[in-house]
């Protein structure tokens, strides 16, 4: 099964990572939104998971109720307007729907705590350096997961609940 995962950025290039199975196929940078969502969906993912909150929280302001619930867990997530957020959610909304293939909202650094997983790892996995094109990785690796029924929903945030691939 290919899936994508997106390591969304606001001011700098977003990272983008597909794999196939558990084979990496691609992995690179796009800018407008139009090329992330080519690039993403080259190879026609199933899944998309993409690092940015896709909802608003109610009444427009605070915490959403997946990050009072993640963050109960052990989690921590920033609030989708505060600050340089505001900006990340916007696009992550606006992009969610530019999509065919399914998407989820994900968060790398929390997807691999999940699956006992380090970027280290990843890092020595994949011989990649660079920490964007690692949360797209993890991105992918959360759709993964997600694919094969190994996550927890909270919200319309996934959480993996077991360490695939690696």
């Amino acid at each position: 099964m290919i899936v994508a995962g997106i390591d969304l950025a606001v001011a700098k290039p977003t990272a983008v990572a597909t794999l196939d199975g558990c084979s990496l196929v691609y992995l690179g940078l796009a800018s407008a939104d139009e090329e992330i969502v080519y690039t993403a969906s080259l190879l026609d993912p199933a899944v998309v998971a993409i690092d940015a909150p896709l909802t608003l929280p109610e009444g427009g302001r605070g915490l959403r109720d997946v990050e009072v619930e993640l963050r109960r867990l052990g989690y921590r997530l920033l609030p989708p307007l505060m600050g340089p957020m505001r900006g990340l959610t916007e696009r992550g909304i606006r992009l969610s729907r530019m999509f065919r293939a399914e998407v989820i909202e994900i968060h790398p650094a929390t997807s691999l705590k999940a699956m006992g997983l380090s970027r280290g790892e990843l890092r020595r996995r994949f011989g990649i350096g660079h920490a964007d094109l690692l949360d797209a990785i993890a991105a992918a690796l959360t759709a993964v997961a997600y694919a094969e029924g190994r996550y927890k929903r909270i919200g319309p945030f996934v959480l993996p609940t077991a360490r695939v691939c690696v």
